[in-house]
């Protein structure tokens, strides 16, 4: 019992334990809402400036990403990683 107890924990830490350590969280879709607001923030330019000096990037991120699934989040955040590793701009 212990054993399957260690396998579980073992498990989750290798799936889990990147998000947090990338994020400081292990929700997919708020760690998606943070990529989406470093990339916009890496881009740069007159509409995320302005976005920035109203508002906080992350949040509005989580807005246009809340009726999202947990499955999408973990999708686009794989995708979005693909994208840095390949140079394609997303």
């Amino acid at each position: 019992m212990r054993m399957l107890a260690s396998v579980i924990i073992a498990i989750q830490l290798v799936l889990l334990g990147p998000l947090f350590l990338l994020y400081g969280q292990v929700d997919p879709c708020r760690a998606l809402a943070k990529e989406i607001a470093l990339r916009a923030e890496a881009a740069g330019g007159l509409g995320v400036a302005i976005e920035d000096a109203f508002g906080n990037l992350e949040v509005n991120a989580r807005r246009d990403i809340a009726d999202r699934s947990t499955g999408e989040c973990v999708v686009e955040l794989f995708e979005n990683w693909g994208g840095r590793v390949t140079g394609a701009a997303e």
